[in-house]
């Protein structure tokens, strides 16, 4: 796996760097609604996002309510008690006590997020050892360790790591099926 990987900073001419993350996300306040507000239905069309880390942070599915409480998708929302980071695709409404990072750059997407979710969460302790209104300094202060071409982020080479991880963990467990099934 090491060797894929070590093939993979080759093709991209990867240059590592530890950047400050507030130089590559912003952290924004959600508009909060208590949950009494929603109408929560098995056929909602959004995420209400919640403090919790159980279920992505989804309290579960709202229908409409307004544009002014309604926050855009391609995101990384964040509880600020659990401290987890998940990503949010579409448009959603959250409850008290969350943030949303968006991205400062294009091309944020599913095919990468999760590298810097998992950057994100290895923070967890430590933004959930100071108190809430130090939130937003502590992230932007927070080191990533982000590969770039050229002096660019590299996107593509973020989207490929994964999809090699991604690839090796699914034939291990592919593995370990068959090999329970002798």
């Amino acid at each position: 796996m090491q060797n894929k990987l070590k093939q993979l900073e080759k093709k991209y001419s990867i240059d590592w760097r530890n950047e400050k993350a507030g130089n590559y996300f912003e952290v924004r306040g959600n508009p909060q609604l208590n949950k009494d507000s929603f109408n929560f239905s098995e056929n909602g069309e959004y995420p209400y996002f919640t403090r919790t880390v159980l279920n992505n942070g989804v309290a579960g599915y709202v229908d409409y309510l307004d544009e002014e409480h309604k926050i855009s998708g391609n995101s990384i929302a964040v509880g600020m008690l659990g401290m987890q980071f998940f990503y949010m695709e579409r448009d959603f409404y959250a409850g008290q006590f969350t943030k949303t990072l968006f991205p400062r750059f294009e091309g944020l997407n599913r095919k990468n997020v999760d590298y810097f979710i998992s950057l994100l969460n290895k923070h967890q302790v430590i933004y959930q050892g100071s108190l809430v209104r130090h939130f937003e300094k502590l992230f932007n202060e927070t080191e990533l360790k982000l590969p770039f071409t050229h002096d660019k982020l590299n996107l593509d080479y973020i989207e490929e790591f994964i999809s090699t991880l991604e690839a090796e963990r699914l034939a291990t467990l592919e593995a370990e099926r068959l090999a329970t099934l002798e």
